[in-house]
């Protein structure tokens, strides 16, 4: 469900600017037309927030500045009398500062709120996407397929003797071919595909919009890359993969990943190091 929020972060800064000008003008209208029995000075706030959040900390102060000369305009457009420099300057300065502190400490906060958001979404170690935001985009993508009746592909991965290599090499050698696996999945799947950590050695990889053939087609290329990237740093390790491509939607994201894991599991009990395959048609 888009959000008046998601709509203006897929906006162009120029967009943004432009709005707030819009704003900008329509409280400067509003005030001209309701007069003086209403304070409008605050709501210009509202533009600078708009674009401290979604521009940047220059353009806020640039707007803080604009909002307090209009706010000036248009209180004088009031007063029968000229006012005198040194009035307008006491009406104004509290609002330069003001505004101006709404668009620094707005903007300060955004990059706060922007370097923790893209922590929580990013796994520390091997920068793939972290548990949290795979199931987002899992969660985005089922009701995407549902709504426009389109398949996608889901796949579980392990890494076969992994404990192994922590044991036998230490963990900052299990640590390195961690990075390695999904440095490895990222380059041999699309742009629009998601790999994930799932923590340990396990992985996890979301392909929108993928039939099996497809599906089947990239995970063999990746499959290749790492076992030729395995064998380039002589870590004695294979992969166990479970590869489900849903043609009907499972019911919600933890159906989707057990059916997943359950195959990939189906793999690792058996003879390990080997892909297995299927499509799902089971109506939710």
């Amino acid at each position: 469900m888009k959000t008046i929020f998601s709509i203006l972060d897929k906006r162009a800064p120029k967009s943004i600017l432009l709005l707030a000008l819009l704003v900008i003008l329509a409280i400067s209208i509003a005030h001209i037309v309701i007069g003086e029995t209403i304070d409008v000075g605050l709501f210009y706030i509202f533009s600078v927030l708009l674009v401290s959040w979604y521009g940047s900390k220059k353009a806020g102060i640039s707007l803080a500045l604009l909002s307090v000369i209009v706010l000036v305009v248009t209180e004088d457009y009031f007063s029968q009398f000229s006012v005198p420099m040194s009035e307008l300057l006491l009406f104004s300065v509290p609002y330069a500062l003001v505004f101006s502190g709404v668009a620094i400490m707005t903007t300060n906060f955004r990059n706060v709120y922007r370097v923790e958001t893209e922590a929580a979404d990013t796994d520390s170690l091997t920068g793939a996407h972290s548990v949290r935001s795979f199931y987002v985009e899992l969660a985005n993508e089922l009701l995407r397929s549902q709504r426009y009746d389109h398949v996608f592909s889901l796949v579980y991965l392990d890494i076969d003797n992994f404990k192994g290599i922590n044991d036998s090499l230490g963990h900052s050698v299990g640590d390195k071919l961690l990075i390695e696996v999904a440095n490895c999945l990222v380059l041999s799947l699309r742009a629009t595909d998601i790999v994930a950590r799932l923590g340990g050695d396990e992985y996890a990889c979301l392909l929108p919009e993928t039939k099996q053939e497809e599906a089947k087609s990239a995970f063999l290329k990746a499959k290749k890359l790492l076992k030729d990237r395995m064998r380039k740093n002589k870590w004695p390790v294979s992969f166990s993969v479970g590869l489900v491509t849903f043609e009907n939607i499972p019911g919600d994201i933890k159906e989707a990943m057990e059916i997943a894991d359950k195959l990939m599991y189906s793999v690792k009990n058996e003879k390990k190091d080997n892909i297995a395959y299927k499509v799902w048609h089971t109506k939710a």
